[in-house]
């Protein structure tokens, strides 16, 4: 009976994440550290700011022709916040905080992160595109968006009401592209990206499950890729 019982296979939650009764969401928090960690470093200096931040001219053909290529920009932006609005990193933090909490165990910490990571770089992505050459931008806002875009396909999928889900995005479009100092751009590229991401969980057969997300998960990072290909030899000061 012992044999049998380490034979079962292990329980997995609706989106093939293992089912770890009290296992704490250790992404969500690591992100919030270090997002609250480079905002302290940003208050004593903006030089910080300036080593990470992204701005679309960094990407561009420019850039790779005079040796100032730093695509890396595109996430490390993710991880400041504007230290001239404390409200910046705490409407982010608390976004991550509400939602990565429940969102983390039920798809797994693995396809978690991969939305955060591939959600900062698809609102870079729209940043660069859609945004001036030479405006810089920060925040977790991206990724924080693609965890509603996310949300609302996870909560669809799920069969529950997402009602709220549509009205919490739709409020928070609307103050930015309302509010001055916010890139929309980021918000939006985060969104689609995450809802694109969460399709991708949701709807890979059962049958090699994992295999089917990774490799969808692959093809939107290098989509991404190619649309900051596209990106860069758009830019032009």
């Amino acid at each position: 009976m012992e044999e049998a019982r380490r034979r079962r296979p292990a329980p997995r939650s609706a989106f093939g994440a293992r089912v770890r009764p009290g296992a704490q969401p250790v992404v969500t928090y690591a992100v919030i550290v270090l997002c609250a960690v480079m905002y302290a470093l940003q208050l004593v200096s903006d030089r910080v700011t300036q080593l990470f931040w992204y701005v679309p001219l960094y990407t561009s053909d420019i850039a790779l022709a005079t040796g100032q290529f730093e695509p890396w920009r595109m996430l490390t932006s993710s991880v400041l916040h504007s230290p001239a609005s404390a409200m910046h990193i705490l409407f982010n933090m608390m976004a991550l905080w509400f939602v990565g909490r429940v969102m983390e165990p039920e798809i797994g910490r693995l396809r978690y992160g991969a939305l955060l990571v591939l959600s900062a770089l698809g609102g870079s992505v729209a940043v660069l595109i859609l945004s001036e050459w030479n405006v810089p931008t920060v925040g977790a806002s991206g990724a924080v968006f693609g965890l509603f875009g996310a949300l609302f396909i996870l909560t669809r999928a799920s069969g529950a009401e997402t009602g709220g889900i549509v009205a919490l995005i739709g409020i928070n479009m609307v103050v930015s592209f309302l509010v001055p100092n916010i890139s929309w751009q980021g918000h939006l590229g985060g969104l689609v990206t995450g809802a694109l991401v969460a399709l991708i969980i949701t709807r890979a057969p059962r049958r090699g499950r994992a295999l089917w997300q990774g490799a969808g998960l692959l093809g939107v990072a290098a989509l991404l890729v190619a649309l900051t290909a596209v990106g860069a030899a758009m830019v032009s000061p």
